[in-house]
């Protein structure tokens, strides 16, 4: 297969996984619900949050192949431009975005967690659900008492 196809081929895939990332972000985002409350809101199309997390995840990283391909493909490009237009050796202009990409990562990360949001919140028992499998805790019930409040309310004797 010549240069010209593998370029359109691997280009076509980068734009339908952007898309997919793109939308399964978009339904994560704001049609699918998170934190406490009921877990049928959380179900959408017969898959749960998770799993769509899951397959978010499983494209985000087909997409990061898919572009460290499109840069391999692309590198007499990306040799010629470095040296044309910033006058500097192509490995240096990859070190640069290298650190750049990583920089972004990281202070993404470093404020991720310096605000958490609400689902992370709850995780730390600061939000109403109190934390994960708080919808499924019992009532604490005096003692003699049987869940559901059927029966004496006594002792057994």
């Amino acid at each position: 297969m010549k240069k010209a196809h593998w370029n359109a081929v691997v280009d076509t895939l980068l734009l339908v996984m952007i898309l997919v990332v793109m939308f399964i972000g978009i339904l994560l985002g704001f049609f699918i619900a998170r934190g406490g409350g009921p877990q049928a809101e959380k179900y959408l199309w017969g898959l749960h949050r998770h799993d769509w997390g899951d397959l978010h995840l499983i494209f985000s990283l087909t997409l990061v192949a898919l572009v460290t391909l499109h840069f391999i493909l692309h590198m007499g490009w990306i040799r010629s431009m470095s040296k044309q237009c910033l006058g500097l050796h192509w490995l240096v202009t990859l070190l640069i975005l290298f650190v750049l990409a990583a920089g972004i990562v990281t202070a993404s990360v470093a404020i991720k967690r310096a605000y958490p949001g609400r689902y992370e919140q709850e995780e730390q028992g600061f939000g109403p659900g109190r934390g994960r499998g708080s919808q499924y805790r019992q009532e604490v019930l005096p003692p003699g008492e049987r869940p559901g409040g059927g029966g004496r309310g006594g002792r057994r004797g």
